[in-house]
Order: C-alpha cells, then structure tokens, then sequence
C-alpha cells in the first residue's frame, strides 16, 4: 500500500525549535533551584506527557504546584525565545517534493492551536497542508487521541498515511493508530539521543528531504531500523 499522505510533526521537526525548547527548559529548571539541564540530559529524557519528563529531570516527584510553576516559567522563557527561531532549511523543499507528486500532507503540532495558526513561520507552507491542528485550548494531550482525532477529521486510511516527528511520541503514536512513523534526526541538534531513536526500530531519517524519499519509495516491507540522508 503506497503512502498518500504525510503528517508532519511542527516543533523540531518542520520548525526549528529545539534549541529554543532546551533553553527554556533549562531556565524554567534554574529559576525553581532544580538540577541543571544540559542538551544531553533533555534528549536523554525527553518524553510525554511533559509532567513525566519535568519528574525524569528533576530526580523525583513534583508537586502540582512545582509542576504549574515550571510550566509557567518554560512558556515565558519560550515565548522570548520562540520570535527568532525559523523553519528548517529543508521544510519548504520536502513539502513542495510531496505537494508535487500530488499526494497530500497535513501538520499535527502539540503547541497550543490559537497560538500556532498565528506563527509567521507557518505562512511558507500553509498552502501546502490539508490541515493544521495545534491542541485545542492549550491542552496537554496525549500524543496518540490527537492524532487519532487528526486523522478522523482527513478522512484517509491509516495505512496510507506516515507521521514524521522527531521524538518517540510520534513513533509511538503512528503505530498505536495504523499509520507508519518515521524519525526525523537531524544530528547534533536533534532533541532525541541517537541510542533512544535506534531503540524505536523504525526508519530514521537525518533530513525532511530523506523522509519524503522513503514515503516516495515505499513498500510493505517498509519497517525496520534503517536510515534515509
């Protein structure tokens, strides 16, 4: 069954983030008196729902008031940071290689929805995409009913969609609902470590040009650990 359409991830995926993501994270950590976050602790423990990760960084058990603050603290930390990041350098060529073979693509962000249709780094590509769904209200929803819902609101099969996200989430995600994952590694400023995205068993691609490929080439044989440049 040949691929007819890609779900794309938003932050660190399409959008260039991560470094935003980390940063914030760390200041949010500094301010409570929480143990330092380094980029290699964020990608070694990176996870969702976020309250899961903040509790892997901090060492133990977080109150809901320490979890409200650190939430807090990120998302002002973020939203400073968030002006100057960009797309990546390759997101506007892999969406026009998928867009011209005629197939369609959509995005499917955690980011809160009224926020993300508002980003000026989202005009580039709009026209590109079927469907943009940021989580409504600010929700922290799991990744999985979000991207369930996604694909109920398209009205496509399942087995003919590929999610493309950076994180296990999305690998995740796509395999709980009968669609194909893969990982998008962009190296040194990935927000996953390569062990953990090996670990997962599915394609990794270290470009968006790469993942496009594999979705261009696909088979049912299409699975396994192998990587796409």
């Amino acid at each position: 069954m040949a691929i007819e359409h890609i779900v794309w991830d938003w932050n660190g995926t399409l959008f260039d983030d991560g470094p935003a993501l980390v940063l914030a994270t760390a200041d949010a950590f500094a301010a409570a008196g929480l143990p330092e976050v380094t980029p290699e602790r964020f990608r070694d423990h990176f996870t969702r729902p976020i309250t899961d990760f903040y509790e892997k960084l901090a060492g133990r058990p977080l109150t809901g008031a320490e979890q409200a603050e650190l939430d807090e603290r990120f998302q002002l930390s973020y939203a400073r940071r968030i002006a100057a990041a960009t797309l990546h350098p390759d997101t506007v060529n892999a969406l026009t290689t998928w867009h011209e073979s005629g197939r369609s693509q959509s995005l499917l962000s955690m980011y809160p929805h009224e926020l993300l249709v508002e980003m000026a780094q989202l005009s580039p590509i709009a026209a590109m995409l079927s469907r943009v769904d940021g989580t409504p209200g600010g929700g922290q929803h799991g990744k999985e009913p979000h991207l369930r819902s996604h694909l109920e609101h398209l009205d496509v099969d399942p087995g003919r969609v590929l999610v493309v996200g950076d994180n296990v989430d999305d690998v995740v995600a796509a395999q709980a609902c009968g669609a194909k994952g893969v990982l998008y590694h962009p190296g040194d400023t990935a927000l996953l470590s390569m062990a953990r995205a090996e670990g997962l068993a599915v394609p990794i691609a270290s470009s968006l040009t790469g993942a496009v490929r594999l979705a261009l080439t696909f088979v049912d044989e299409f699975s396994g650990g192998g990587h796409d440049t």
